[in-house]
């Protein structure tokens, strides 16, 4: 498959056989049935979706209802493990469609509080900034597993994430441990985007 530049859908070109790909409004989710969780999500994130200010989160998680199979809003509980936003709120919350799909449970992955609250979060928020004064594509998911949940839902060993920004790919990987907390965003980026694609799976 060719390389990517400005595809929307970034030619992620290892979705298995499992995933179903459903396109929400700001969003589009690969959703791995077998996993209980999307190999990946994408989005492309403009000024305008930068521009609204802080708005009220309802956490009203919800099973996707596109999806026949999706994972429940109960399935991480008395996990020790958080919902972890891919496409993330702060990114939806200009649109009242994009804040309630946001929280479907085919935009969530298992994420210790340390990433989800830490370097994970703190990524986002550059990525806003980046989007302030230009539109830039983004890809995240997980990879790897850990064990599962109770629930039978699969815990990324690692997150990931992609972006175009600048006119170039850039790109991170987050182990999902206590440890990714307390660190500036340069320290999990892997310079060398064709190890990335390696690693994911992705051709960027």
């Amino acid at each position: 498959m060719k390389k990517c530049l400005l595809s929307l859908f970034f030619c992620a070109a290892y979705f298995l056989v499992n995933a179903q790909v459903i396109r929400h409004h700001h969003y589009t989710t690969y959703y791995n049935v077998l996993k209980g969780e999307p190999d990946s999500v994408s989005w492309v994130l403009t000024p305008e979706m930068t521009s609204c200010g802080s708005v009220h989160r309802d956490d009203s998680f919800a099973r996707d209802p596109d999806l026949q199979n999706s994972t429940l809003s109960d399935a991480y509980v008395k996990s020790g493990y958080d919902k972890g936003h891919l496409f993330p709120y702060a990114d939806a919350q200009c649109d009242s469609a994009d804040r309630i799909e946001c929280l479907y449970m085919s935009n969530m992955l298992p994420q210790l509080h340390a990433l989800n609250a830490g370097d994970w979060k703190t990524l986002e928020t550059q990525e806003r900034e980046w989007a302030a004064t230009q539109e830039i594509r983004i890809i995240a998911g997980g990879f790897g597993s850990i064990g599962t949940l109770p629930s039978g839902v699969n815990i990324p060993e690692s997150c990931w994430k992609a972006i175009y920004v600048d006119h170039h790919w850039r790109a991170w990987i987050m182990p999902n441990a206590k440890t990714s907390k307390g660190h500036p965003y340069p320290t999990w980026e892997v310079k060398d985007i064709t190890r990335f694609d390696q690693i994911t799976g992705l051709k960027l």
